[in-house]
């Protein structure tokens, strides 16, 4: 069973104005993912955020969203990072714009784990009033806690 309340930690949660790629976007979760630990390495979550994106996109149809996540040895336990891209940006994630990228990473062993997380997940941004409400979100306090409630009532279900 996941906790939800350490998924997502106010410093991993960001508001940035651009980037410029895929590859700075993919760089910057795996700096966030990294925070608050010292078991993992930013390197290490960048590296397998990058192969898994290679074996396939991690943007959802039709939503500006991509969900890049992985698993590694070294991870103690589910973790998740938020970065939004304000209004009006948003970043070329392999031929689809996206404005809001949930980054998570996964204890290699966790596979069941980690499909109820994505699941959960998608769920909850495929609800278009909750989407619509954390895009536009200006902040990352803001941000940290409407995707925090959001995921409590959907786990509350």
């Amino acid at each position: 069973m996941v906790d939800y309340e350490a998924f997502i930690a106010r410093d991993r949660v960001t508001v940035v104005d651009a980037l410029p790629s895929r590859k700075t976007a993919l760089h910057q979760l795996a700096e966030l993912l990294a925070r608050g630990t010292d078991r993992l390495s930013y390197r290490d979550i960048f590296f397998k955020l990058q192969e898994r994106e290679r074996q396939a996109s991690t943007v959802l149809d039709e939503l500006p969203v991509a969900i890049p996540h992985c698993r590694l040895a070294k991870c103690p336990l589910p973790i998740g990072s938020l970065m939004k891209i304000r209004q009006g940006n948003s970043v070329d994630f392999g031929g689809q714009d996206v404005q809001l990228l949930i980054g998570m990473c996964f204890p290699h062993d966790a596979e069941a784990e980690a499909l109820s997380v994505l699941r959960t997940i998608v769920r909850l941004v495929e609800d278009e009033r909750c989407l619509k409400s954390i895009l536009a979100a200006e902040s990352p306090d803001v941000l940290f806690d409407l995707f925090r409630t959001r995921l409590s009532a959907e786990t509350d279900v």
